[in-house]
């Protein structure tokens, strides 16, 4: 069993992650991509899936550790009970899937463009 400090800890410990803001919550990223937190409501590590068909196959394979809300029923995302967690499965689960997202191209990013504000007329 882990405790959600514990968690995030053994996320953080992976080369070449960082922490920041995903919807508002603390996140942990690697390469620029979404890689797992720890979640706000549940107990539990929210962690993205290779694909909707991995993430089926690791539900039915351990019910008990994996698990999804109707929030994440459209995306390959799983959640993880802290309760069934150690922290070499959570450490092997992210190895695994950082090495998946370190091959992966780099994600080219619009150049970020000042919005121009309309300047307003002054009546004279």
């Amino acid at each position: 069993m882990l405790t959600k400090a514990e968690a995030r800890k053994v996320m953080l410990a992976i080369p070449g992650t960082d922490e920041r803001p995903w919807f508002n919550q603390p996140s942990v990223f690697i390469h620029d991509r979404f890689l797992a937190k720890t979640h706000h409501k549940e107990d539990a590590v929210t962690l993205q899936v290779g694909s909707m068909e991995m993430r089926d196959m690791m539900l039915e394979a351990e019910p008990k550790l994996f698990y999804i809300t109707d929030h994440y029923r459209k995306f390959p995302i799983v959640l993880i009970h802290l309760s069934a967690l150690t922290k070499t499965v959570l450490k092997e689960m992210l190895v695994g899937r950082a090495a998946q997202l370190a091959a992966m191209p780099p994600i080219k990013r619009r150049p970020k463009t000042k919005k121009k504000i309309a300047a307003k007329r002054v009546k004279r």
